[in-house]
């Protein structure tokens, strides 16, 4: 590290966290990943330079898409390094300090930084996506109606003008009744669990569960559970992870 350089940091676990756990790992400007300890926590940190990461030029930067993409990417890989090897507590991107006293008088100054990782010990971040396809939903409630697609006549067109207003709205009720039974029962076997903003008109649930280790098998099968009984209505779940818990780090996240 360098006077032109500064330090990144990604997230922070305990301080007797091994250090091999990032080795190989790539940071931030494809240097190495260290730890730069202080009483009870480390920080995961890398060295970056400040002709890209000093505040002027970093907000410049953070409006260059490709930019801001290649190093989202850099941040997430490090911190993904940890898991199922140590709890981490990610920090939010773009936390820059300016060497490791900087960092560690940062930790010193954050001392729920050690009960945020206490509490986050033995669990895992899963994201449960569910997609709902409205065309199938829509014919299904038009068959329940008695409404047949292969129809030709004009009654059965007049029937489906009618019927469009009240199955638009049945759809939007289905979406949010499947989308909150969903969540309840996912959270139900997760510690913790919260609900994202959708990704597209089509999602209808955009979940994190906080997982115990050895619990996740039971988060598997409840979405195979739900598969299975809310396929025919047009919708599909989709399981990722484990990631670093991003959603549960609290405020701590910010850095």
């Amino acid at each position: 590290m360098t006077a032109a350089d500064a330090l990144y940091v990604y997230g922070v676990v305990r301080s007797d966290t091994p250090a091999d756990v990032f080795a190989g790992v790539e940071g931030m400007d494809d240097g190495p990943v260290r730890l730069v300890g202080a009483d009870g926590v480390a920080a995961i940190a890398s060295s970056v330079p400040l002709a890209e990461f000093d505040t002027d030029v970093l907000e410049l930067n953070l409006k260059d898409g490709a930019w801001l993409e290649q190093k989202v990417q850099a941040h997430n890989r490090v911190l993904a390094a940890a898991v199922r090897k140590a709890t981490v507590l990610p920090l939010r991107f773009g936390a820059i300090y300016r060497g490791e006293d900087h960092v560690r008088t940062m930790l010193g100054e954050r001392p729920e930084l050690e009960a945020q990782l206490a509490r986050l010990e033995g669990l895992l971040e899963f994201g449960v996506k569910a997609m709902l396809d409205s065309e199938v939903l829509r014919t299904r409630l038009e068959e329940s109606r008695g409404v047949e697609a292969d129809e030709g006549s004009g009654r059965a067109y007049m029937l489906r003008k009618g019927l469009a207003r009240e199955l638009d709205e049945e759809v939007r009720a289905f979406a949010a009744t499947c989308a909150e039974a969903s969540h309840e029962r996912l959270a139900a076997v997760a510690v913790d669990a919260r609900v994202n903003p959708a990704q597209s008109p089509e999602m209808l649930l955009n979940g994190a569960y906080l997982v115990e280790a050895g619990r996740e098998d039971a988060l598997r099968r409840t979405v195979d559970e739900l598969n299975k009984q809310f396929r025919p209505d047009g919708v599909a779940y989709e399981v990722t992870g484990p990631w670093p818990p991003y959603n549960f780090a609290g405020e701590e996240s910010e850095g």
